[in-house]
């Protein structure tokens, strides 16, 4: 079994600045990006050591963070916005496709 410890001590020094730059690209806020990645490494710290350490930390960690982003903006009405991206502009092209006679 991997120590807990010394993966996210790992994880940290290989994958904090990739984390936080993705995260600023995602979101545009350097602050959110540096806070939830942060809260992600706590979340790791407390839970890797009973649950064991993931089969890819740093994905886990980016996707704890991105999902404590998600949990900050949502009720500034942004996060939504954000996460859906294309998606819910993909969808406003189908309805209207749909109208067409």
């Amino acid at each position: 079994m991997v120590d807990a410890d010394a993966a996210i001590s790992r994880t940290y020094r290989e994958e904090w600045s990739m984390i936080v730059a993705g995260l600023v690209r995602r979101y545009g806020d350097l602050d959110i990006a540096e806070e939830t990645a942060a809260e992600a490494f706590a979340t790791a710290v407390e839970r890797w050591p009973v649950d064991g350490v993931p089969p890819n930390p740093g994905a886990w960690i980016t996707t704890t963070a991105h999902r404590k982003a998600v949990d900050r903006l949502a009720p500034r009405g942004q996060a939504r916005r954000q996460t859906e991206g294309g998606a819910s502009h993909g969808g406003r092209l189908a309805c209207r496709a749909g109208r067409r006679r």
